[in-house]
């Protein structure tokens, strides 16, 4: 452990040698070899990152005492001097629990889905940049998730949202594509404009952007300086606002509403994009942001509440959007814009610890969803409506088991993953309001609906197969090529796509053991106790405490402190085993037993089916409250810059040119009288200039 904490910059360092190396030698030299700078890059990322979460996990640790290590790896902005006072955003590691816990995430789960790739892009034209943007967005991420100051967490938020737009737009030759890229990086420049300012804002207050003051003439951070209530004179009005511009860019990369728009639309995208972008990395940067500046939040309960609204009605949102999606990775796209607003509810109720374990969870069982699309997709000939298709299982009967596991690890089916991470979030909702708890739970039913609806379309039910037996390309126009290579029609199930779901399926039954609320091999609650080790857990824990007194049961679990009772609540989890049941038999009812009657239940509540199939309208609202009023705004700009200003630039021009040709038409004409009357003309004037 003590190697990798030396060497921390190497984490994120290797994926980014990774991706030069198969961006600079992947079209000449390595080609179809491009992914093993990547494999070798984000492999040795993974296993330091396992190395260090093992390593912390078997430390010794006195209770009560916070554990982290701080890595300086160089200087990187200095500025001012003793008497100004020195700003130094230097770039540097800050390691504790969370830290380890999401690097694991990222880097485990991302390679996983690099080795899947492998096999799924094979035979593209454009392999080699596929796997160089996907080693720069992993180094982004750990850039993200391991920065010590607010500069370099904002330096990886920047760099993974340049690298969804680049993978977003992988295939660029398709309008769809290139549109869905310009969308997601705009929409998230709104977030991401917000979260520039809560930065400037507590340097402005706090005189520092260090978490924990590493640097030079910052020996205190801005979490300690605001655990304290330390802040510079005359500034206590904008430490009120900083929580609200730092969640507008948590609501942007985290696609909550009303900034979620563009995650469905990055579907265009690659399957393994979606998978890295929906699972491990850049979707769950604004909740890692909030749980790690918990400090700041939690004093602050109009920001709590707000996070909690917005948490909630996205949740239910999407997921009722959800319920009438027929595009697979649509399905999954709103589940986990609906699963984010589940994570930002746990952190709103006082249960980060709750936010996180979902957050764990979730990145499992989405990445094994996600990757089953793609090899249903790379069985079918790219197809993608789940009405077009039916009993996959004789076809795929391996995908049709990771599949089916996935799907009730999201559903919340009692004792796989799914089921402990969420019903926490539901069980600490309900603590704080029966209206937020009956919301999360009635969420939780109509996700275990669409996502059975969604698989009892495509795998159970009479054999439907879509597309052929040929292989799919951008010629045709469809989403994603596999190019002449593709191996849809001699195995549909090749062992490098299958390997990485088995051990994502792995990961999505037991995943749910390392939080437990009983003892079970491992320590209850094992996951709260290791990050209530975090400074930013016990920081966060003690402005609770001062702020709201003493703590429930509930609330000391959500943020990873000792309960006073160890008694396991059992109708928490019944109910929430018994929401996903309901739904999952609902699912079974109208989309195996009997599918006409889901199709007249859909036409006799026409009008919802509409509203639903519109997405509420949502994207037209915005073309026509924003786009097009941008539009004509900049048609009006682009009028005045070229006439106003082009033709007074035109003029400025040309007058003096008239102006000149007019004085040498009349004067240089080449008639020596006139020459000697105009000099004779000038020396009279310069004479009476003189005398008078």
């Amino acid at each position: 452990m003590n190697f990798v904490i030396e060497h921390s910059y190497l984490i994120p360092l290797l994926p980014l040698l990774g991706a030069l190396a198969a961006g600079l030698l992947g079209a000449k030299v390595l080609k179809h070899n491009s992914h093993w700078p990547i494999w070798i890059g984000v492999g040795a990322s993974a296993l330091m990152a396992i190395v260090l979460l093992v390593g912390m996990l078997t430390e010794h640790h006195e209770p009560g005492r916070m554990m982290y290590f701080m890595s300086h790896w160089f200087d990187w902005i200095v500025a001012g001097d003793e008497k100004t006072g020195i700003f130094n955003a230097a770039a540097g590691a800050f390691i504790d629990p969370l830290t380890a816990v999401m690097l694991a995430v990222v880097c485990g789960i991302g390679f996983l889905i690099t080795v899947f790739s492998k096999g799924y892009m094979h035979g593209e034209s454009g392999y080699f940049r596929f796997f160089a943007y996907l080693g720069l967005f992993i180094s982004a991420m750990t850039i993200l998730v391991m920065g010590d100051n607010l500069i370099m967490l904002y330096l990886g938020w920047e760099g993974v949202g340049l690298c969804s737009y680049l993978l977003i737009g992988y295939y660029y030759e398709k309008p769809a594509a290139r549109e869905a890229a310009k969308k997601a990086f705009i929409v998230n420049r709104i977030g991401d404009f917000g979260f520039a300012l809560g930065i400037l804002l507590t340097f402005y207050c706090f005189g520092t952007v260090s978490f924990f003051g590493t640097g030079p003439g910052s020996n205190t951070g801005f979490l300690e300086k605001a655990l304290h209530g330390i802040a510079n004179p005359g500034t206590e009005v904008y430490v009120f606002w900083i929580p609200f511009c730092l969640m507008l860019g948590a609501f942007g990369k985290s696609a909550q509403f009303p900034l979620s728009v563009w995650l469905p639309d990055a579907m265009e995208g690659p399957t393994p994009v979606s998978a890295l972008i929906h699972a491990a990395t850049m979707v769950t940067a604004g909740v890692y942001m909030i749980v790690r500046l918990g400090t700041l939040f939690v004093g602050n309960s109009n920001a709590m509440i707000t996070i909690a609204v917005i948490g909630a009605f996205t949740a239910i949102w999407a997921a009722t959007i959800a319920l009438r999606q027929s595009d697979l990775k649509k399905v999954f796209a709103y589940s986990t814009v609906s699963q984010l607003g589940f994570m930002f509810v746990g952190v709103a109720v006082l249960a980060p610890v709750a936010a996180v374990f979902h957050l764990i969870t979730h990145a499992f069982f989405k990445a094994l969803l996600f990757l089953s699309s793609g090899v249903v997709m790379h069985a079918t000939g790219g197809e993608l409506d789940m009405c077009k298709m039916s009993g996959l299982k004789r076809r795929l009967p391996k995908t049709r088991i990771l599949m089916l596991i996935g799907c009730l690890a999201l559903s919340g089916f009692p004792l796989l993953s799914g089921f402990w991470s969420k019903d926490e979030i539901v069980h600490a909702a309900g603590g704080k309001s029966l209206v937020l708890g009956a919301v999360m739970l009635f969420t939780s039913l109509l996700t275990a609906y669409y996502t059975f609806r969604l698989y009892f379309r495509v795998f159970e039910g009479p054999e439907k197969i879509p597309g052929g037996d040929h292989h799919h390309g951008l010629s045709q126009g469809d989403s994603e090529s596999h190019g002449p290579a593709a191996q849809a029609h001699h195995n549909p199930e090749p062992l490098s796509m299958m390997l990485p779901l088995a051990i994502l399926a792995i990961g999505a039954v037991f995943a749910g053991v390392i939080n437990l609320p009983f003892a079970a091999g491992v320590r209850e609650h094992a996951l709260g106790h290791f990050l209530q080790q975090s400074p930013s857990f016990a920081m966060a824990a003690r402005v609770a405490t001062a702020k709201y007194g003493t703590l429930t049961d509930t609330d000391k679990l959500g943020l990873g402190q000792e309960p006073t009772s160890h008694v396991v609540e059992v109708a928490p989890l019944v109910i929430g085993g018994g929401a996903a049941l309901i739904g999952i038999a609902l699912a079974f009812v109208l989309h195996l037993q009997n599918r006409a009657k889901a199709d007249e239940l859909a036409g006799r509540f026409g009008s919802v089916t509409r509203v639903l199939d519109a997405k509420y309208w949502v994207d037209e609202i915005y073309q026509a409250l924003i786009v097009e009023p941008a539009r004509a705004l900049g048609r009006l700009f682009w009028w005045f810059d070229r006439v106003i200003v082009g033709g007074a630039s035109f003029m400025i021009g040309v007058i003096p040119q008239i102006g000149g040709a007019a004085l040498k038409f009349s004067t240089q004409r080449g008639y020596l009288q006139g020459y000697a009357v105009s000099m004779l003309a000038c020396l009279v004037l310069i004479l009476l200039w003189m005398f008078m």
